[in-house]
């Protein structure tokens, strides 16, 4: 995959979203989101003022197949990054089922559809059983049974501007993480990473088709980003 590429990001304007597309479009990718009105396409102009020729966006639904396909076009991947957050699920009356699953299963469709096979999926750590673990599995699912060159990412919490407070849980996870075990591997699973390291992980993984059909956890994440710092 060449840098000349175009990458579809849906998810774009978020948290995860914005590290994502602002490092993709450093390395010289061109960039198109799938962005819900205006309003939310606003949060995409401190890069759109940089990176003018690169980045773009299309006004959609990310429920809706025929909307991604739309942005899909002559694009060489997708970048899966959507998920409702608990205040919005609860001001919207929206679910998880309704937007993380709803979603990766209307993407599985339009990359079936228009013949586009890789897609890199941000998840979530398959830590317990809520129902939102419940709900990332069945989005994991949509995606990996469709026959689509994917690779799944876990995170678990993530550290970056207006998101401090996992910092206070580091020490504790590192410590309860070299523990054998259940215990040790629930703690490892929660670890804590930057979202840039987590948008270095996303770029990495586009680069390298010996990703494909990994399931890429936070030790890996981790293992990812210091072999690349090792090799600079």
């Amino acid at each position: 995959m060449t840098k000349a590429s175009t990458i579809c990001v849906t998810g774009g304007t978020g948290f995860v979203g914005t590290g994502v597309v602002s490092l993709f479009l450093e390395h010289g990718y061109n960039v198109r989101c799938l962005v819900r009105n205006e309003r939310s396409a606003q949060k995409l102009e401190f890069l759109k003022e940089r990176f003018s020729d690169q980045l773009e966006y299309i006004i959609g639904n990310v429920l809706e197949s025929n909307d991604i396909i739309r942005a899909l076009e002559g694009c060489s991947a997708l970048v899966h990054l959507v998920g409702i957050r608990r205040k919005e699920a609860k001001a919207s009356g929206m679910t998880y089922d309704d937007i993380d699953v709803g979603s990766a299963a209307a993407t599985a469709i339009a990359l079936k559809r228009c013949g586009l096979k890789r897609i890199l999926l941000l998840s979530a750590g398959a830590i317990g059983n809520s129902y939102y673990v419940r709900c990332k599995a069945k989005a994991e699912q949509a995606i990996m049974s469709a026959n689509l060159d994917w690779t799944i990412f876990r995170p678990a919490f993530i550290i970056g501007p207006s998101q401090q407070w996992p910092i206070l849980m580091g020490p504790v996870l590192s410590v309860l993480g070299l523990m054998p075990g259940k215990y040790g591997d629930i703690a490892r699973k929660s670890g804590n990473i930057t979202r840039s390291e987590l948008a270095e992980a996303f770029l990495m993984s586009l680069e390298d088709h010996s990703s494909i059909g990994k399931i890429i956890e936070v030790s890996e994440i981790h293992r990812m980003n210091h072999h690349k710092r090792q090799n600079h």
